[in-house]
């Protein structure tokens, strides 16, 4: 099984997972979800219908990753990656700061994928 796969999929997963998440999070910057009567009218926001279509669409694509690899292998890598998207998607979409800390942990994410990445190889 070839690592590249593993990780084409993982990040057509990440992207679509985090693209649903952000659909979603855009449509929480207008909403007050102070009751249940909010809450359920937000649900049938057409912003979070489509965020929530994407990120069952990615959900989708972890599934044929996990069809062609260990989940040894897929989950850790389409983990890591989703977290790179989610921190990139929050500084340039949201405005989020990225502190030392975050970049610390990106960087522990990436060391990760390659220990595992090496460890399935051999």
């Amino acid at each position: 099984m070839s690592f590249l796969p593993v990780v084409l999929y993982s990040v057509l997963y990440a992207a679509l997972n985090v693209s649903g998440a952000a659909l979603i999070k855009t449509e929480l910057k207008t909403a007050s979800l102070t009751g249940m009567k909010e809450y359920l009218f937000f649900l049938f926001r057409f912003r979070v219908i489509a965020g929530f279509a994407v990120v069952f669409i990615s959900s989708l694509v972890l599934i044929k990753a996990l069809s062609i690899a260990k989940i040894s292998l897929v989950n850790p890598v389409a983990t890591g990656v989703n977290f790179m998207f989610t921190l990139v998607m929050g500084y340039f979409l949201f405005s989020e700061r990225i502190g030392i800390s975050h970049y610390v942990g990106l960087a522990l994410i990436l060391a990760g994928i390659v220990v595992i990445s090496v460890a399935e190889r051999s």
